[in-house]
C-alpha cells in the first residue's frame, strides 16, 4: 500500500472502528450461541468478513481488507474473551479476503469474485469449526448443520456487506479515493 492518502487511511479507520464494535456485539452473541446451541455457531462467525468487504468493494484497493480488519480486531480486542487473539483471527480472514483479488493484480472486483472468495473462506472456516467444535461436542447431523452454516455464513454475511458498501458508495463517501474499475494499482 504505497502512496496512500490520509483520507483513505481515515476511512479505512472508520471502517474499522465500526467493524470492531461489530465484532465485540458478535462476540458475546457467538460465545452465547457456542454455549447453548454449538451446532449454529458456525452461522455466526460470516460477521467477520463485513468490515472487509465492504472496504474491498468501496475502494477497490490491495490491502484495505487486512488494513481494516485489523483495525476492527484490535478495537475488538481489548473488550471481548478472545482479547488479542480477537486481532489475530481478524487478521487472518482479511487476508483470506484479499487472495482473490491479488490473484487478478487487483484489477477487477466483480461480485462473483468477493462471493468465490467467501465460499473459499466458508470451506476453511467449516475445516477449522468442525476441527475445533464438530469432532467431540456434536453428532453427526449436528456436525453437518455446524458446516454448512460455516460455509453459508462467509457468503450470506459478504452478501450483506456488499448490500451496505453499495448504499455508502451511493453516498459518495468513496469519491475520489475509489481506484476506477478495471485499473491495477500504479507500478513504481
Amino acid at each position: 500500500m504505497k502512496n496512500v492518502s490520509t483520507r483513505l487511511l481515515l476511512s479505512c479507520a472508520a471502517l474499522g472502528v465500526a467493524g470492531g464494535i461489530l465484532f465485540i456485539v458478535n462476540a458475546y452473541i457467538g460465545g452465547s450461541v457456542l454455549a447453548v446451541a454449538p451446532v449454529f455457531y458456525g452461522l455466526t462467525l460470516g460477521v467477520y468478513f463485513v468490515p472487509g468487504a465492504i472496504a474491498q468493494y468501496l475502494f477497490r484497493r490491495g490491502g484495505v481488507a487486512v488494513l481494516v480488519a485489523a483495525i476492527s480486531g484490535l478495537v475488538a480486542a481489548a473488550f471481548q474473551p478472545l482479547g488479542f487473539w480477537a486481532a489475530l483471527i481478524a487478521v487472518g480472514i482479511g487476508l483470506v479476503q484479499e487472495i482473490p483479488f491479488a490473484i487478478g493484480r487487483y484489477r477487477h472486483f466483480p461480485v462473483w469474485l468477493f462471493l468465490v472468495g467467501a465460499v473459499i473462506s466458508g470451506v476453511i472456516l467449516a475445516a477449522g469449526m468442525y476441527r475445533l467444535i464438530g469432532t467431540h461436542a456434536l453428532d453427526a447431523l449436528g456436525g453437518i448443520i455446524l458446516l454448512v452454516g460455516s460455509v453459508a455464513s462467509p457468503v450470506i454475511f459478504t452478501i450483506v456487506a456488499l448490500a451496505l458498501a453499495r448504499a455508502l458508495a451511493a453516498t459518495g463517501v468513496a469519491r475520489g479515493i475509489a481506484r476506477p474499475a478495471g485499473t491495477a494499482a500504479p507500478r513504481r
